[in-house]
């Protein structure tokens, strides 16, 4: 291939394949997202028992995805990034306040069967000595106020971003990029300590008496490489079409898979940072996480985290150190797809273990079957709202022209 040839496809007019997966996916996924809120919220018995536990992984993998997706909107405005523009909508309607509205429709269940999820919540958490003194942290009210407002506020961020984004795709004033800056640099660190206290109750509570002061950023930063994965594999994968024709050139790729390689390095070292600090502390209140992982093989734990470190850190981390791989966009779909994949599998090692109902083999297969179910529903409700609102604004900003002066005027 040329220097100047980014894919083996011919550039054509038509509009990026992911829409013609929009009507399939609206009605999919509002029937089935829907219906499972509805029978996981009045449901009870065993198959509901282990439906809802199932429902915690899909819910909590694609809020990570959402989170991420609102962070890397917050970095761009933050310090005005180029290589951003062609995935910048996809993270907008990836975070934007339909998508917090449809979480927390998914928070309903949640809220009502608490006790069914979490062991602080059952009337035994008042006699152990432990749980009795997070009581009032680690309690309904709190649990439902803390995530909403989170929700709430990140709703608002996105919402106020994509805003003035469009403001300024109409009237081309610049002022619009100052108040972005400075609306998304404070609102940065404003949304990491508030998203600390919603997934300490969400996620880091599914194992109350053990904690992880670097948990937030751990599956923060997953989130990210989650939510640029996917918004690569949507671009590339149409990048022989308009608008993205107009601005992929071998440097935006380039830029694109940097990025994917700067997060694989940061994932690498928090969840190596939390193993060391947990493993030399040797305690056994927060030496249990892996422990469990660990010492359960007949469950599959050990194997799974195996995986993760060679698909989320080793095979991505070699594979992008090729300069030839970056440059061609068909060639970068293809390691996206892979990190995001593992993504999904590091998430179910994370969650998946953490929940009660998964400490026997027999409950295991189940549930097994149920959490396939739960991702499904989640992510076809999650790209319909997505789909349904990237397409309300130009996916590439009209007001910036950056990366198609840098196509025309390369050599």
């Amino acid at each position: 291939m040329s220097e100047a040839v980014i894919s083996n496809a011919p550039v054509d007019t038509e509009k990026p394949k992911f829409f013609n997966y929009k009507g399939i996916t609206t009605i999919l996924g509002g029937v089935g997202f829907l219906g499972l809120v509805a029978f996981l919220s009045v449901g009870s018995g065993d198959t509901h028992k282990f439906m809802l536990n199932s429902y915690m992984y899909g819910y909590i993998f694609w809020l990570m995805v959402t989170c991420g997706c609102l962070a890397l909107t917050l970095l761009h405005n933050s310090i005005k990034s180029s290589w951003t523009l062609p995935v910048l909508r996809i993270f907008e309607a990836g975070s934007g306040w339909m998508t917090w509205g449809m979480l927390a429709i998914g928070l309903v269940p949640l809220i009502l069967k608490t006790d069914v999820v979490y062991e602080w919540a059952r009337p035994e958490a008042a006699s152990d000595f432990i749980l009795s003194r997070k009581a009032a942290f680690l309690n309904k009210p709190v649990f439902a106020g803390v995530i909403l407002g989170g929700y709430a506020l990140f709703a608002f961020m996105a919402n106020t971003l994509r805003k003035s984004t469009n403001r300024h795709d109409k009237s081309g004033d610049a002022n619009e990029y100052q108040f972005r800056t400075n609306f998304a640099t404070p609102m940065m660190v404003i949304f990491v300590s508030v998203l600390t206290f919603v997934l300490t109750l969400l996620a880091m509570s599914l194992t109350p008496k053990w904690y992880s002061t670097i948990y937030t950023l751990w599956l923060l930063i997953g989130g990210c490489q989650a939510a640029l994965s996917m918004a690569i594999f949507l671009v590339t994968r149409n990048a022989a079409k308009q608008p993205y024709a107009n601005v992929m050139a071998p440097g935006l790729t380039k830029d694109l898979g940097n990025m994917m390689f700067v997060l694989t390095m940061l994932w690498g070292y928090t969840s190596v940072s939390q193993l060391i600090i947990l493993w030399n502390g040797n305690l056994p209140e927060t030496t249990v996480f892996y422990a469990h992982r660990g010492a359960d093989a007949m469950l599959g734990w050990n194997l799974i985290g195996a995986s993760t470190i060679l698909g989320c850190f080793v095979i991505p981390f070699v594979t992008l150190l090729s300069p030839r791989v970056k440059r061609y966009a068909d060639r970068l779909a293809l390691i996206a797809a892979f990190i995001f994949c593992f993504r999904i599998l590091d998430v179910y090692w994370i969650i998946g273990a953490s929940i009660p109902s998964r400490m026997s083999p027999q409950a295991f297969g189940p549930s097994s079957i149920f959490d396939a179910i739960g991702w499904i529903v989640m992510a076809l409700a999650w790209f319909a709202v997505m789909l349904n609102n990237v397409e309300k604004a130009p996916l590439i900003p009209l007001y910036d022209k950056r990366l198609e002066e840098a196509k025309n005027n390369a050599h």
